[in-house]
C-alpha cells in the first residue's frame, strides 16, 4: 500500500516555503530542511482548503473559502501529465458565522485512480482568486491495509492552542516516522462554532496534512446549538466540512417544545461508508440529549428513527471490520452519557461492532465490554503511564494488549490532540480497564489489515498543559484486536 511519510507530507505541503540558497560559485540551488518551528510559523491556508473522504474510493471531497460571493471551482489533473486541468464548479455554501458572512464552497474530484498523484487548486471563474497548487496521492487499495490518525477534540479558542496542536502532531510524525492515509476527528474541532477565527486557525494549523490527505469527522457538542435555535439546521460544521449525506431522514420534530430541527438537520453528521475491508459508521450523539449537553431530553420518536437507521446500516454490513465514531462515548470517564449507553450499546453488541472511537472526555481510556459487563483481562504489557485494572484471580490468560474481537466491543477515547484536559477533575464513575489522565496530548495511529486492528498511541510530553513546544514523544500504549 502506498502511504505518505513525514518527509513526503512536508515535501508535498511545504514545497516552495523554504528559502532557496544559491551558491556563489555554482548555479546549483539547494533547499535547507525546515525545522518544526519553521514549519509551524510558515503554515498558511488563506482559502481554508481541506480534503475529505467520500463514499467512493475513486473520489475526494474538497471544501474551501473565497473572499467574496462568486462562482468557485476546483480543478485537478494527474501530476506530470501535461494535460489540461479538469474544472468542477463548486456548490456555494455562503453562511453566517457569528456576525460575519463567510463564502464557503464544496466540490468533489471524481475519477481518481488508485496509487496516482494529482495536483489541484481552487479559485473563482472570474479569475480574481486562485489558491496555491496542492498535491494528493491516492491509496493503491492493493492489500486491504490502511492507517488513519485519530485526532480527538482539538477544540481551541486561541491561536497558541492550535499552534500547540500542530507542534504535537509534527513531533509525533517526526519521532515515530508514522504514515497515514487520512485523519479522523470525533468532533469538537473548534471550541466556539460561531467564532470564525477558530475555524481559520484549525484549517491553518492543519494545513500541513489536510491539503494532501483527507479528513473525516462527526459532530461534537461544541459545533452544535440548542435544539430551539434555528441554527441547528444551518451549522457552521456543515459549511466548513464536506461529509457524506446518506444518513437518516427524520419525522417532524414536534415532540419537544420549540424544537426547531428539520427532517434533514442531521445530514453530514450521521452517515456511513466502506473503506477497504472496514465499515465506518459516524453517529451524531447530540441527538441523544442526556443532561450533559445543551438539551436535557430528546425526541424519543426521532431517536427511534436514528436507532432503526443504525440497526439497518449495521445489519447490511458485510465488511471484515466495523468501526463506529461518535463524540460522546458510552463508557466515558468524564461524563455519564447514559442515553448513549442505553440506546446504542445493545445495538453495537448485537451487530458485532469491533471498535468504538469517541472524543468529549479529554481523558484517555480504553475498555472492552460484552453484554454490558467489562471483560476481565488477566495480563497486559508493562505500562509507563496511567492505571490499568486486571483480574488475575479469574482463570484465563486474556492479554489486554492482544485479544480477539469476540471478547467484546472495544471502546477507545483518546484524550485530546491539543491543550484542554480534565486530568481527573471530571469523573463519571464508569469502570474502564485503562486510563491515562495526565495533561499531555495523545495521538493514536490505527492500522487496519484483513486480520487485525493495531493501535499505537503516542503521548506528547510537555512541561505544562498549555506549553506550545513539546519536550518529547513516547509510546503510551499499543494494542491489537484480532479476528
Amino acid at each position: 500500500m502506498k502511504k505518505i511519510s513525514l518527509i513526503a507530507i512536508l515535501a508535498l505541503v511545504l514545497f516552495g516555503m523554504a528559502s532557496c540558497q544559491k551558491s556563489t560559485t555554482t548555479t546549483t540551488t539547494t533547499t535547507a530542511p525546515l525545522s518544526i518551528p519553521e514549519i509551524v510559523s510558515a503554515l498558511d491556508n488563506p482559502y481554508n482548503v481541506a480534503l475529505f473522504l467520500t463514499e467512493s474510493k475513486s473520489s475526494l471531497g474538497i471544501n474551501f473559502e473565497l473572499p467574496s460571493e462568486t462562482e468557485g471551482y476546483v480543478e485537478y489533473r494527474l501530476v506530470n501529465s501535461g494535460g489540461e486541468f479538469l474544472r468542477v464548479i463548486a456548490t456555494n455554501k455562503t453562511s453566517q458565522i457569528g456576525s460575519k458572512t463567510v463564502y464557503l464552497y464544496e466540490a468533489t474530484m471524481t475519477g481518481l485512480n488508485s496509487a496516482s498523484t494529482y495536483e489541484y487548486r481552487v479559485g473563482n471563474t472570474v479569475g480574481d482568486y486562485v489558491s496555491d497548487t496542492f498535491t494528493t496521492t491516492m491509496n493503491n487499495f492493493e492489500d486491504g491495509t490502511f492507517t488513519f490518525m485519530y485526532l480527538a477534540d482539538p477544540q481551541e479558542n486561541t491561536e497558541f492552542g492550535y499552534m500547540a496542536y500542530a507542534y504535537g502532531i509534527l513531533n509525533v510524525l517526526q519521532t515515530s516516522e508514522a504514515a497515514f492515509d487520512f485523519a479522523l476527528y470525533p468532533g469538537d474541532l473548534v471550541n466556539d462554532a460561531d467564532v470564525r477565527s477558530e475555524w481559520n486557525w484549525f484549517f491553518q494549523y492543519s494545513s500541513f496534512f489536510l491539503t494532501s490527505k483527507p479528513m473525516i469527522a462527526t459532530i461534537g457538542n461544541h459545533e452544535s446549538f440548542n435544539i430551539t435555535d434555528d441554527r441547528i439546521n444551518h451549522l457552521e460544521f456543515d459549511a466548513y466540512l464536506n461529509l457524506p449525506n446518506n444518513g437518516p431522514i427524520y419525522d417532524t420534530f414536534d415532540e419537544l417544545e420549540n424544537d426547531a430541527r428539520n427532517t434533514h438537520f442531521d445530514d453530514g453528521k450521521t452517515y456511513s461508508f466502506n473503506y477497504e475491508n472496514t465499515h465506518f459508521l459516524f453517529i451524531d450523539t447530540e441527538v441523544f440529549c442526556d443532561g450533559t449537553t445543551l438539551c436535557g431530553s430528546y425526541d424519543v420518536s426521532n431517536g427511534e428513527i436514528l436507532k432503526t437507521w443504525i440497526e439497518n446500516d449495521l445489519s447490511n454490513n458485510d465488511m471484515t471490520w466495523t468501526v463506529v465514531v461518535l463524540h460522546r462515548g458510552p463508557y466515558s470517564l468524564s461524563y455519564d452519557t447514559h442515553s448513549v449507553r442505553e440506546n446504542l450499546v445493545p445495538i453495537f453488541e448485537q451487530y458485532g461492532v469491533d471498535l468504538v472511537l469517541s472524543g468529549h472526555d479529554h481523558q484517555y481510556s480504553r475498555a472492552v465490554y460484552q453484554n454490558s459487563v467489562m471483560t476481565p483481562f488477566q495480563t497486559s504489557s508493562e505500562i509507563a503511564y496511567g492505571e490499568i485494572s486486571l483480574f488475575p484471580e479469574i482463570s484465563g490468560d486474556l492479554n489486554f494488549n492482544q485479544y480477539p474481537s469476540s471478547v467484546g466491543v472495544t471502546y477507545f477515547s483518546s484524550n485530546t490532540a491539543s491543550t484542554k484536559f480534565y486530568a481527573g477533575d471530571k469523573s463519571s464513575g464508569i469502570d474502564v480497564q485503562y486510563r491515562f489522565l495526565d495533561e499531555m496530548p495523545v495521538i493514536p495511529f490505527i492500522t487496519i489489515t484483513n486480520d487485525s486492528i493495531h493501535v499505537v498511541s503516542y503521548v506528547v510530553l510537555k512541561d505544562s498543559a498549555f506549553a506550545v513546544v513539546p519536550t518529547g514523544v513516547e509510546i503510551l500504549e499499543e494494542f491489537t484486536i484480532t479476528k
